[in-house]
């Protein structure tokens, strides 16, 4: 695993979200692992114009880890 994949581990165990099976995020934690407001990431989801790929389940959207990781490492690269 990369450096930025455990950052994000431990990132998320800080705020006491453990990533569910297949490394699935929530939404809010996704956010606020990114440095966006929660409002704003959901807004652009229902908009049709996401930030990251994500999979519904239910009413609820989460986030792969690795798309997470994926997207930091292209975008600081």
């Amino acid at each position: 695993m990369s450096e930025v994949y455990e950052d994000a581990l431990e990132r998320l165990s800080h705020m006491g979200v453990t990533p569910l099976l297949g490394g699935l995020v929530p939404e809010r934690a996704t956010a606020d692992l990114l440095g966006y407001s929660a409002s704003w990431f959901r807004q652009r989801a229902s908009a049709g114009q996401p930030v990251l790929p994500y999979i519904p389940r239910g009413n609820r959207r989460f986030y792969k880890l690795e798309d997470i990781v994926r997207f930091v490492t292209e975008t600081a690269g």
